[in-house]
């Protein structure tokens, strides 16, 4: 495995699909099928991208930000009665199961989603498991094709590409990406929002008088924290094997994180600065596979945060709280948040 760094040199890769492919089936130990359309390359990734755009379009997911909002009220009130709690299972990933329960309009499989945990593959005592997501996949989708309801999983059930209509193996890879994607990722977001915040009292003053800086923030805290911090690819002397063939220790990864960091693009890279003017960080990846869900993440996280700035006058961290630190150079952040634990004041 070879690794592709620096902000330059990982952008530049990122839109060279013919020798950094995204050709490739990840994740072989829990399924048995891509994840549509994170790894298909040009042209046909368009297609599929341009078919799911209707999803995700901004007017669309704007209208639903009051709902957004309702859901982050009702979590916070609930936390705040408690005292406080963990961050991460009370706050962040019930506020994006339910988030996605209102996008993809299905309300009645948010509690089986939050069952899974913060990603979608299940811990065993023998390693990792799919076999509940492929029970719950083949169950909407029996449902989904002989609907008529305006959910998510009907409606892709219905697509064509190119005047024909996609395969079951396809729909299962759509609707993976569409439960994985955005799940882990925007966790970490909203609970390092609330970590760093925790500490910096100015950036927390600043938010609660300029709410319109929100966004800005957002877009620093993702550059700082990575949370996808590289993805595979595979090099063209590797894709001319048949994929049977391919040793996944021959891809190369595309280091999003090292660009996060890149010094020569972001001065002081391991200091939170929300008042970054110049922020073209890679955090949800770059070029044509580019996070087709990053205007959700942020707006789940703005929902999230403006309420909780509004509702919490004031929190600690408590030393209860597990958080793992990776390296990348010599800087180190947080690679994941495992708890984080605080006291509402």
């Amino acid at each position: 495995m070879s690794e592709v760094i620096g902000h330059a040199n990982v952008r530049s890769a990122a839109r060279d699909t013919e020798n950094y492919s995204s050709d490739l089936q990840g994740d072989r130990d829990v399924r048995t099928y891509r994840q549509i359309p994170l790894e298909v390359d040009p042209p046909r990734h368009h297609l599929y991208r341009t078919a799911l755009s209707p999803l995700f379009v901004k007017p669309k997911i704007e209208k639903m930000i009051p709902e957004f909002e309702a859901v982050a009220k009702d979590l916070i009130l609930e936390f705040q009665k408690r005292g406080g709690g963990d961050v991460v299972s009370e706050l962040a990933l019930p506020m994006v199961g339910h988030c996605l329960g209102i996008i993809y309009n299905r309300p009645q499989d948010v509690a089986e989603w939050l069952a899974w945990g913060s990603d979608v593959w299940i811990t065993t005592p023998t390693g990792r498991s799919g076999e509940h997501l492929d029970r719950y996949l083949k169950s909407v989708f029996d449902e989904a094709e002989s609907s008529n309801q305006d959910d998510a999983w009907t409606f892709i059930s219905k697509l064509e590409l190119i005047g024909e209509r996609i395969s079951r193996t396809e729909m299962y890879g759509i609707a993976n990406v569409l439960l994985a994607g955005g799940r882990d990722t925007v966790v970490k977001l909203m609970t390092g929002m609330i970590w760093h915040l925790a500490a910096a009292s100015e950036d927390r003053e600043f938010l609660i008088e300029n709410p319109d800086n929100l966004g800005k923030a957002i877009h620093e805290v993702l550059r700082y924290l990575s949370p996808l911090p590289r993805m595979e690819r595979v090099p063209a002397k590797v894709l001319a094997l048949p994929e049977e063939l391919r040793d996944p220790k021959d891809y190369d990864h595309l280091s999003f994180v090292s660009g996060n960091f890149d010094e020569s693009v972001f001065s002081e890279p391991d200091k939170i600065n929300i008042h970054r003017e110049r922020n073209p960080h890679l955090a949800f990846g770059f070029g044509p596979h580019t996070c087709i869900g990053n205007h959700v993440a942020e707006v789940e996280t703005a929902a999230l945060i403006s309420t909780f700035l509004g509702e919490v006058n004031d929190w600690e961290v408590l030393p209860d709280s597990e958080i793992s630190f990776d390296t990348i150079g010599k800087f180190k952040y947080p690679g994941r948040f495992h708890s984080l634990f605080i006291k509402c004041k």
